[in-house]
């Protein structure tokens, strides 16, 4: 079977290239980056100490495997940020139409999915680092939003970063990330959307799990 491509051409492509760079700079801070004026600063908290976690993985390049850093990152996205939000929100009306056995598997591939598609990019990693500018309250569902730039060593331009954290069952969770005005949950929705129009909400499951054993032996090589 011929593998469909996940990332759609065109702009979406640009847009793709532009969220998967994120992963090798999600949680590169540098520490006290956050604004000690920022009135609402646990959203601001939360997003530094995952970053606190996650940054020495990254740096730590020749003193662990590929498959420590993988896994490393598996626990940070799981337990700080609210997979289930998000997978539903990507997956937009056809989880409404999917049956029961289809919502399982796509529930049991979603998140594999996503960390074989971020942790691909973990060894460009180049001492990136961001800074936390403010956080500010959203308009909808009461939500946070944790406003980030990437500062760059080669002085180019910093690239403007907003996570959005949201307070759930009493604890802080990452709902979506924007780049440059790009959401990672917009992006994903519309390419899944049409690898689903294609191929069926069959079709797109068994590309899901192509694309994980495909980058996992890619990762191996």
């Amino acid at each position: 079977m011929r593998l469909m491509a996940i990332v759609t051409r065109g702009s979406l492509a640009g847009r793709r290239q532009i969220i998967t760079s994120l992963a090798v700079l999600l949680f590169s801070f540098s520490a006290g980056s956050l604004p000690a004026s920022a009135n609402d600063g646990e959203a601001g908290k939360f997003i530094l100490s995952l970053g606190e976690r996650a940054v020495s993985v990254l740096r730590d390049k020749e003193g662990t495997t590929f498959a420590e850093r993988e896994n490393a990152f598996r626990q940070i996205l799981v337990e700080g940020f609210h997979m289930n939000t998000i997978s539903r929100f990507v997956l937009g009306r056809y989880w409404r139409s999917a049956t029961s056995a289809q919502r399982s598997a796509y529930n049991d591939v979603f998140v594999d999915f996503i960390v074989r598609v971020y942790a691909s990019r973990f060894d460009s990693y180049n001492g990136e680092q961001f800074k936390i500018k403010k956080t500010i309250r959203s308009n909808s569902e009461a939500d946070s939003i944790v406003r980030a730039q990437i500062q760059r060593p080669s002085g180019a331009e910093p690239i403007g970063v907003d996570f959005r954290v949201r307070l759930i069952d009493g604890s802080h969770k990452v709902v979506d990330v924007t780049v440059e005005g790009i959401s990672m949950l917009h992006t994903h929705r519309v390419e899944f959307a049409s690898v689903i129009n294609r191929g069926g909400m069959d079709g797109f499951l068994d590309e899901l799990r192509a694309q994980v054993t495909v980058r996992g032996e890619n990762a191996d090589n």
